[in-house]
């Protein structure tokens, strides 16, 4: 065996130590990447809702405007652990244009929407995000 000198007895404790620091930047770093993974995950979780929102609002306007010629919109009400509601605005002889909002966690979403009530049912013939 060999007898160790002084200047190798801390080389151990050294690598240890430099070995500890690269590993927890490491960690640290996948840490900080996971983070953002599911803040983007939240976010698109509550696009996703507010989307579903919109299309409930939208739905349920349309089956009102079925029955009703005369229907004016749903007023702001609670649906899906979230807020909808729909503005109708004629156009012409059974030609309306329809907002939908919808509202969920803070964040709105509008849907602009025209259509068209025939004999069949109401049909739409043009939709777009509407940007409020």
């Amino acid at each position: 065996m060999r007898r160790r000198t002084g200047r190798e007895k801390g080389y151990a404790l050294l690598v240890a130590l430099v070995v500890l620091l690269l590993v927890s930047i490491a960690l640290a770093l996948l840490a900080a990447g996971l983070q953002i993974r599911m803040r983007l995950v939240r976010q698109e979780a509550q696009i996703l809702r507010l989307m579903a929102l919109n299309d409930a609002a939208l739905a349920e306007t349309l089956a009102s405007l079925n029955y009703d010629p005369a229907f004016d919109g749903l007023a702001d009400q609670p649906f899906g652990g979230g807020r909808i509601s729909s503005a109708v605005r004629p156009l012409g002889i059974n030609h309306y244009e329809v907002l939908a909002v919808s509202f969920y966690a803070g964040k709105e979403r509008a849907v602009d929407a025209e259509v068209v009530r025939t004999p069949l049912g109401v049909a739409v013939v043009r939709w777009e995000r509407a940007h409020r």
